[in-house]
């Protein structure tokens, strides 16, 4: 018995997790364009993405200088 098995039968609140697709809709919503990662630039989405950039780039600048002095 798999593990996906038994948490479909069991499920999660009131939602279960279904079987695994064994055609290729996950590679076409990979392949979309609008799919899978996409960023959407015209809404507070793209502040988001920006400001934790800036967020992620000072903290490895700055424990990259405290690591090295």
């Amino acid at each position: 018995m798999g593990a996906f098995s038994q948490i479909s039968k069991s499920g999660i609140g009131s939602a279960s997790i279904g079987n695994i697709p064994k055609n290729d809709s996950a590679l076409k919503l990979v392949n979309n364009k609008a799919g899978l990662g996409a960023i959407s630039w015209t809404t507070g989405e793209t502040w988001g993405v920006l400001i934790s950039g800036a967020i992620v780039g000072v903290m490895a600048v700055t424990l990259f200088n405290r690591y090295y002095k």
